[in-house]
C-alpha cells in the first residue's frame, strides 16, 4: 500500500537494521516511500540489493546498502561511518534487526541464548551508541526507534533469550530516551505482537496454528508488516515530537489479555 505521505520525509537520512525481509523490508520500504534516502542494514548483501531495487527512487542520492553483523562492533562502527559518509548525515536510526530461537528452558545452550542477546540487545546498543555519538557532535536531534516485541511484557515460555532480550530492550529505550531528552534526541519502541513476517511462518502456514494464534487476539487476525512500518513512521514523524522513551504495543489488542473477556470473573 503506498503512503499517504508521500514527502513526509524529504531530505531525511534514515538506516534501518535488519532491513533485508519482513518489517524491516516494510519500514525501510514506507520511509522510501515518503521521499527519505535509506541505507540498509543486513547481514546478506543480495538480499538487501533486491530491496533497494524495488524501493522508490529517492531525490538528490541513492539509497545505499549497509551490509554487516550489528552484533560485531567492528561491523557496525563501519556501516555506520560508512552510511553517513554516502547519504550526508543521519537523522533516524530503525533497530528492527532480532530473532529467536526455541528451546525448553532446562535445555538451552549457552551459544543459542548469548546468540539472541547479542542480535536483539548488543545489536540495538552498538548502532545506538554510533547514532548518539553522530548527532551529539553535530548538534542534531535524531531519533530512535527500536522493533521490540509483546514478550518485552508477556512471558514467552520456550523462547528465554527472545524474552530475555525483549525485556532488555523496553529499560535499554526508557534510558537513552532520559538520558538524551535535554539534547532533544528521542528514542521509542513499536513492541509487534503476532504478525505474518518470516520468523513466524511456522504457525501462518499451518491452517490449525493460525487459527489458534488469531483466537488469543481481539481483533482476530495477526497484523501485517506494514502496520508496524506506518507505526515506525509516525514514531519518527514530526507528528510525535512530544514522544519519548514509550513502547508503542502494535498487537491487536493482544496485550489486554483478551481471554479474559469470557473466561474471568471476580
Amino acid at each position: 500500500m503506498p503512503s499517504p505521505y508521500k514527502d513526509r520525509f524529504a531530505g531525511k537520512k534514515v538506516l534501518v537494521t535488519g532491513a533485508s525481509q519482513g518489517i524491516g523490508e516494510a519500514t525501510a520500504l514506507r520511509f522510501a516511500q515518503e521521499g527519505a534516502q535509506v541505507a540498509l542494514n543486513g547481514r546478506k548483501e543480495d538480499k538487501l540489493i533486491a530491496v533497494r531495487d524495488a524501493m522508490p527512487k529517492v531525490s538528490g542520492g541513492e539509497h545505499v546498502i549497509a551490509a554487516g553483523d550489528i552484533s560485531k562492533e567492528a561491523d557496525v562502527e563501519r556501516l555506520m561511518r560508512e552510511s553517513i559518509e554516502a547519504m550526508g548525515g543521519l537523522d533516524i536510526l530503525v533497530c528492527n534487526a532480532g530473532y529467536q530461537i526455541p528451546s525448553p528452558s532446562e535445555d538451552i545452550k549457552l551459544e543459542d541464548f548469548e546468540g539472541v542477546m547479542a542480535v536483539n540487545v548488543t545489536g540495538v546498543m552498538l548502532p545506538c551508541r554510533a547514532a548518539l555519538k553522530y548527532w551529539l557532535e553535530n548538534n542534531i536531534h535524531g531519533v530512535i526507534i527500536v522493533n521490540s516485541s509483546v514478550h518485552q511484557i508477556i512471558p514467552k515460555p520456550h523462547y528465554l533469550g527472545y524474552s530475555a532480550s525483549k525485556g532488555a530492550v523496553g529499560n535499554i529505550v526508557r534510558s537513552l530516551a532520559l538520558e538524551y531528552a535535554s539534547r532533544g534526541i528521542r528514542v521509542n519502541a513499536v513492541a509487534p505482537g503476532a504478525i505474518v513476517t518470516p520468523i513466524n511462518m511456522s504457525w501462518i502456514n499451518d491452517p490449525e496454528q493460525y487459527k489458534a494464534v488469531s483466537s488469543h487476539i481481539p481483533m482476530k487476525r495477526p497484523g501485517e508488516s506494514r502496520e508496524i512500518a506506518d507505526t515506525v513512521a509516525f514514531l519518527a514523524s514530526e507528528e510525535s515530537t512530544y514522544i519519548t522513551g514509550q513502547t508503542l504495543y502494535v498487537d491487536g489488542g493482544l496485550t489486554l489479555y483478551g481471554d479474559f473477556e469470557k473466561n474471568w470473573s471476580s
